[in-house]
């Protein structure tokens, strides 16, 4: 009677360990298009079979076990760094592109030209009153163009800047998400699906912000670094990244904008370790992008070497002419020469040119009544030593042919990584991911064997039960 007890047992444990994996399957098929989720299996293991020793087999489960496959995860959160710099490189450019117009009819082509029409007519006509005010006019115009080119670029700047606070911010609480995570696998939650889930995701979205070095711990846990050397997340401990700004090394231009630097929590500088993520892409615009078009503390900016030679020369030609009166010209245009970062900006009219006093007359000898107008008619065909030997037309579109082709290199690369992030993400769903016809076939299997196992129990129950009957008859 004891062996049947003893099978019942047996074969009741195998209809509780069959229902927990049944469990699981229908755990696995709900949670299938759950993002981060991978596929869960019941640990079960056999029991020692020794009837001379009591032992009479049977099954015990041991746990749950994941699917996830580490290499796979390394190889998304690879990609995803990848991506994530050259989205938002792709991103900030293709915006600083819009500012530069190259068609020539707009923006400060279109101005250049006006003003350079404007010096030709006057060059026809050096006294004709309307061809003067058709050059103050023109003047005006270049001046707006270049400022509301500046104001733009400054724009984008200090958008960059608030979407780096922003990125920053979000590394931050995902490292405290991850740190809390950290928490609850370590207090008993290793084999909760969930948590892993999450913790997953988590690391996931970080690597798009951020170059992170991921240690998965043997407790579960993950050990978070910023390129395998500043600490972000340790056991249940984030530590905060800080943004701040300060002047580049070698920076001798007084006024001009600081650079972003990233801080670790101890105010280490580690931006030269962010070379990838988000948080990459900004900086590099912000840092190396904008600085070439309006200036930092090392370099004067395209913008700005544009507007001030283009003034420097055209003043430097009035100022050396004669106007009708006699009298020395007066320059055209007027900014700010302390802060040869603001040129573009504060690019203005001078407040004394009018349309009266503007020195067309060389004086020679001998005079040439339109000489000075004959020359910057010229403007656009003339070499400018400030800008290299170039022309001021040639100038101008190559600064935004560069920015041109930054952009379309940005848009090449995103579509590249992200191509290969989409496989990453394939291969790991391969690996680890739910398949529905493979649980369909496991839950049919073991449905088959949780009815031999209810079987197994009615027979037994049915002998115990005819065994106490009999005994009874026989007493």
């Amino acid at each position: 009677m004891s062996t049947l007890f003893a099978a019942l047992t047996t074969a009741g444990n195998a209809l509780d360990v069959v229902e927990q994996a049944m469990g699981v399957v229908q755990n696995n098929v709900a949670n299938a298009s759950t993002p981060g989720y991978v596929t869960q299996t019941l640990s079960v293991s056999a029991d020692s079979f020794d009837p001379s020793g009591q032992l009479w087999g049977g099954v015990t489960a041991s746990g749950t076990q994941s699917a996830r496959d580490i290499y796979a995860e390394q190889a998304v959160w690879s990609a995803n760094q990848q991506v994530g710099a050259a989205t938002q490189e792709s991103t900030s450019l293709q915006s600083l592109q819009s500012i530069f117009n190259i068609s020539g009819t707009a923006g400060i082509p279109g101005a250049l030209t006006n003003l350079i029409s404007a010096f030709s007519a006057w060059a026809t006509a050096p006294t004709d009153s309307t061809a003067r005010q058709q050059v103050i006019t023109a003047a005006q115009g270049l001046t707006q163009s270049f400022n509301a080119a500046s104001s733009g670029v400054q724009q984008l700047s200090s958008q960059t800047d608030q979407q780096l606070q922003s990125t920053v911010s979000q590394i931050n609480q995902l490292a405290k998400q991850i740190a809390n995570l950290n928490g609850e696998i370590r207090n008993g939650g290793k084999s909760d699906a969930g948590a892993n889930t999450q913790l997953y995701n988590d690391l996931e979205q970080l690597s798009g912000l951020a170059p992170i070095s991921v240690e998965m711990e043997s407790d579960g846990t993950a050990t978070v670094t910023i390129a395998g050397q500043t600490p972000l997340v340790m056991g249940q401990s984030a530590e905060a990244l800080q943004l701040s700004y300060a002047q580049p090394a070698g920076a001798t231009i007084p006024g001009a904008s600081p650079h972003a630097v990233i801080q670790s929590s101890n105010g280490t500088d580690v931006t030269a370790l962010v070379t990838s993520g988000r948080l990459s892409g900004l900086l590099q615009f912000r840092n190396s992008v904008v600085p070439s078009v309006i200036g930092d503390g090392t370099e004067q900016g395209g913008l700005n070497q544009l507007a001030q030679a283009v003034a420097d020369t055209v003043n430097g030609l009035l100022t050396a002419g004669q106007d009708p009166a006699g009298a020395a010209g007066t320059a055209l245009f007027a900014y700010n020469g302390s802060a040869p970062t603001a040129v573009a900006s504060t690019l203005s009219l001078n407040a004394t040119a009018t349309a009266a006093n503007l020195a067309a007359i060389e004086p020679g000898p001998p005079a040439v009544s339109n000489g000075v107008a004959n020359q910057l008619a010229q403007l656009g065909k003339t070499a400018l030593t400030a800008l290299g030997g170039s022309t001021s037309t040639a100038f101008y579109s190559s600064l935004a042919s560069n920015i041109g082709s930054l952009a379309s290199s940005a848009s090449t690369a995103q579509q590249s990584e992200t191509s290969a992030l989409t496989q990453a993400q394939n291969l790991r769903s391969q690996l680890s991911g739910v398949s529905l016809n493979e649980q369909a076939a496991n839950l049919m299997q073991f449905q088959e064997t949780y009815q031999a196992s209810a079987e197994a129990i009615s027979r037994i129950g049915s002998t115990i039960q005819y065994l106490l009957t009999t005994m009874q008859q026989l007493q």
